[in-house]
C-alpha cells in the first residue's frame, strides 16, 4: 500500500500547492474586481472537452495564462476556449459577489463549478433563475457567487461563437452591479432616443414628400437599431427567450441588412441612375452582394460570417465615402455633404473594429463606437434626409412659382391685349359704314390701339426676361394721358348702353404716359364688364388728403367686404361669376402692379348692388 499512496499523496501536495498560488483573493471592500490575471486558457478545437478534461489539460502545463487584460485568442478559425481560475473568500464571514462577463456579443458563456466532492456543476446565470418575462434578462452574461469564511472554490469558463475569444470576467460587488447596469440602461435608453426621434420625424415627413429615399432610410434605421441593440445588449434583455445565439444573428442580419439596403438608398439619393450610371451599377451589385451572397455563404460556412461583416463592412464603407465624396465635389450641397459625413462615421468605425481585432483594444471601445456610431448615423441620416427634402421642395416651390408667373403673363396679357383688339375691331366696324370725314377719327382710333399693343408687347417681353421696367417719366397735362382712352372706351359704352362720362383734369402730373394709360384702360375695362346696361361710369380726379387721385366709379353691381379685401390679388374676381364670364381676375392685380412700380398707392371702396370706386393715386406738378 505504501508503494501507491507516497506518490500520490506528493501529487495532491503539488496541486494544492499550484491551486494556492493559482486562487485570487476577492477583496470584500472592492467594487469590481478584474478576473483576467488569474484565469488559464484552454482551447478545444473540435469542441469536444468537458471541464474534467480541461481541468486535467490545465494541471499538466497546457493551459495558457492572459499577457493583458484585452488578450484574445482564436485568430483563425472561432472554436470553444476554455478558461479556469480559483477563488477564495479572505474574510472569516460568507460572502457573495456577482461574476459578470462583460461582452454581449459572446454567443455562448457557460460556467462550471467544482463542488466539494470534486464534481464539476453548470451554474446557471441570474437571468435564469426567476420567470422569463420581456425585460428580465440581463445585458451581458453574470451569475451569483456564494462563498463561506475562507473558503475557495474552482471555475470553469466556457466560450463558444464566432467571435475572438476574450475573458473580460469580473467580480462584482452587488451595489456596485446594479449601479452598473441602471448606469448602462440609461445610457442605452439616451442613445436609442437619438435614432428614434429621427426616425418619428422621417415618418412626418412620409404624408407630404413624395421621396423614394424616406421608405428606405426608414429600413436602414430599423436595422441599424437591430444591430445596436445587439451590440449593447439590449435585445437580449428585452426578449431573454432568446438566447445569445439567436440574438447574434439577428444583429448581423441587421447590419448585413443595413449595408445592402444603403446600397439601394444611396442609388435613390444620390440620383446615380441619372448622375453616375458606373457608379448605378456598382451600387447595385452591392446590394445584391449584401442582401443575397453574403447570407447564403453565411449560411453555408457560418463560422465567416462575423469576419465577412467586419472586413466586408469596412471595405464597404470606405468605398461608400469615395463615392459620397466624389458626388459632394461635384455639387457641395448639405445633403450630399451629411451624406458624405455618414459614410466617414462608417468607415471610422469599421477601420477602429479592425485595430480592434489586430491589437487587442479594449472590449469598450468598439462597443462603445459601434453604439455610438449608430445614434450619430441615424441623426446624420435623417438630416441628410431632411435636407434633401427641403432642397426638393424649394426647387417644387420656385417651380410652381414660375408656373404661376407664366400664367400671370398669360392672364395679363389676354387681359390687356382684348380690350385695344376689340376697339380695334369696333373701329373698323364704324369705319365701313362712316363718312369721309369722320374716317381720319376712327383711323386715329386704330393707330392708337395697335401703339397700346405696341406697348404692351415691350412690357410683356420685359416682364418674360426678369427684366427690370425702364420708366419713362415725364410731366404731361393728366388730360392729355386720359382723353385718348376715354375716346377709345366710348365706343364700348355705347355699345353696351352705359353712359361713360368723364371730367377732364389739366393739371399737370410727373408719370409714365404708357403705363398711367394701362392703368386707366384697366380700370374702365374692369368698370365696364361689373356694370349693367342703363348704368353710369365716372373717370375723372380727387383730391384727398393732400393728393391726387385718379379715380374710376361705377353703379354696377359692387362686391363684398371679403372681395373687396382681396380684390387686388391674381385671378380674384368680385360679384356673380356668371355675369362676368369673360373676367379673368387680373385687372386690378394689374392696376395695383403698375401702380407699385410708378411708386403710387391704390384705394377701393365698394358696395354690393350699388358699385364700385377705385383711385390710383399721381403726382401732381407746379409746372413744366
Amino acid at each position: 500500500m505504501a508503494c501507491w499512496v507516497r506518490p500520490l499523496l506528493t501529487a495532491a501536495l503539488l496541486f494544492g500547492t499550484w491551486a494556492g498560488a493559482a486562487a485570487m483573493a476577492l477583496d470584500p471592500v472592492t467594487d469590481r474586481v478584474p478576473l483576467w490575471s488569474a484565469l488559464q486558457a484552454v482551447a478545444d478545437p473540435q469542441g469536444e472537452y468537458g471541464p474534467e478534461q480541461i481541468a486535467a489539460r490545465v494541471a499538466s502545463g497546457q493551459a495558457a495564462r492572459l499577457p493583458h487584460a484585452n488578450h484574445a485568442f482564436g485568430e483563425g478559425l472561432p472554436y470553444p476556449y476554455w478558461a479556469q481560475l480559483t477563488l477564495n473568500n479572505p474574510d472569516a464571514k460568507p460572502r457573495s459577489w456577482v461574476l459578470t462577463y462583460e461582452l454581449p456579443t459572446q454567443d455562448e458563456v457557460r460556467l462550471w463549478l467544482q463542488d466539494d466532492r470534486g464534481q464539476w456543476v453548470e451554474h446557471a446565470q441570474l437571468e435564469r433563475l426567476r420567470p422569463l418575462a420581456i425585460s428580465s434578462g440581463l445585458l451581458y452574461p453574470a451569475w451569483r457567487l456564494h462563498l463561506q469564511g475562507r473558503q475557495e472554490v474552482r471555475l470553469m469558463l466556457r466560450l463558444d461563437g464566432y467571435n475572438l475569444m476574450r475573458f473580460p470576467l469580473f467580480a462584482m460587488q452587488d451595489d456596485a452591479f446594479v449601479l452598473t447596469q441602471g448606469k448602462l440602461h440609461l445610457g442605452i435608453g439616451m442613445m436609442l432616443a437619438v435614432p428614434l426621434v429621427v426616425v418619428l420625424y422621417v415618418l412626418t415627413l412620409i404624408p407630404v414628400a413624395a421621396d423614394r429615399s424616406l421608405p428606405l432610410f426608414l429600413a436602414m434605421a430599423a436595422c441599424e437599431m437591430l444591430g445596436a441593440m445587439w451590440v449593447s445588449g439590449a435585445m437580449h434583455h428585452l426578449l431573454p427567450w432568446l438566447d445569445r445565439w439567436q440574438t447574434g444573428w439577428l444583429g448581423w442580419a441587421g447590419y448585413v441588412g443595413l449595408l445592402g439596403l444603403s446600397a439601394l438608398h444611396a442609388r435613390v439619393f444620390l440620383d446615380t441612375r441619372a448622375e453616375d450610371p458606373m457608379a448605378d451599377r456598382l451600387l447595385s451589385l452591392g446590394a445584391w452582394l449584401w442582401l443575397m451572397v453574403v447570407p447564403l455563404v453565411a449560411g453555408l460556412w457560418p463560422y465567416t460570417s462575423r469576419r465577412m461583416l467586419v472586413m466586408g463592412g469596412t471595405v464597404y464603407a470606405f468605398a461608400m465615402m469615395v463615392l459620397a465624396l466624389r458626388h459632394a465635389i461635384r455639387r457641395a450641397e448639405m445633403h450630399r455633404l451629411l451624406f458624405l459625413a455618414v459614410w466617414g462615421v462608417y468607415a471610422f468605425s469599421g477601420l477602429l473594429y479592425v485595430l480592434y481585432r489586430l491589437m487587442e483594444l479594449p472590449i469598450h471601445v468598439t462597443l462603445i463606437s459601434n453604439f455610438v456610431q449608430g445614434a450619430l448615423v441615424a441623426a446624420l441620416l435623417g438630416c441628410a434626409v431632411s435636407a434633401q427634402i427641403l432642397r426638393r421642395r424649394n426647387l417644387l416651390r420656385a417651380s410652381v412659382s414660375r408656373a404661376q408667373d407664366r400664367s400671370l403673363l398669360y392672364a395679363a396679357a389676354q387681359h390687356d391685349l382684348l380690350q385695344p383688339l376689340q376697339s380695334v375691331n369696333l373701329y373698323v366696324q364704324a369705319l365701313r359704314d362712316a363718312p369721309l370725314r369722320k374716317q381720319e377719327g376712327l383711323l386715329q382710333g386704330i393707330d392708337e390701339a395697335m401703339r397700346t399693343v405696341n406697348d404692351f408687347m415691350v412690357s410683356m417681353r420685359q416682364m418674360s426676361t426678369n427684366e427690370q421696367p425702364v420708366l419713362d417719366l415725364k410731366v404731361v397735362s393728366l388730360h392729355a394721358v386720359l382723353e385718348p382712352v376715354v375716346q377709345e372706351f366710348r365706343q364700348w359704352t355705347r355699345a353696351h348702353h352705359i353712359t361713360l362720362r368723364y371730367l377732364p383734369v389739366h393739371r399737370l402730373v410727373r408719370t409714365d404716359v404708357l403705363m398711367l394709360q394701362r392703368i386707366a384702360r384697366n380700370l374702365l375695362s374692369n368698370a365696364l364688364r361689373y356694370t349693367d346696361e342703363g348704368g353710369r361710369i365716372l373717370i375723372g380726379c380727387r383730391r384727398r388728403q393732400g393728393r391726387l387721385w385718379l379715380m374710376v366709379i361705377d353703379t354696377g353691381i359692387g362686391m363684398s367686404e371679403a372681395d373687396a379685401a382681396r380684390c387686388f390679388e391674381a385671378f380674384q374676381r368680385g360679384g356673380e361669376l356668371e355675369r362676368v364670364p369673360e373676367g379673368m381676375g387680373i385687372g386690378l392685380y394689374s392696376v395695383k402692379r403698375m401702380a407699385t412700380l410708378l411708386g403710387q398707392s391704390t384705394k377701393l371702396a365698394s358696395v354690393r348692388g350699388k358699385g364700385t370706386s377705385v383711385g390710383v393715386s399721381v403726382t401732381e406738378c407746379a409746372s413744366m
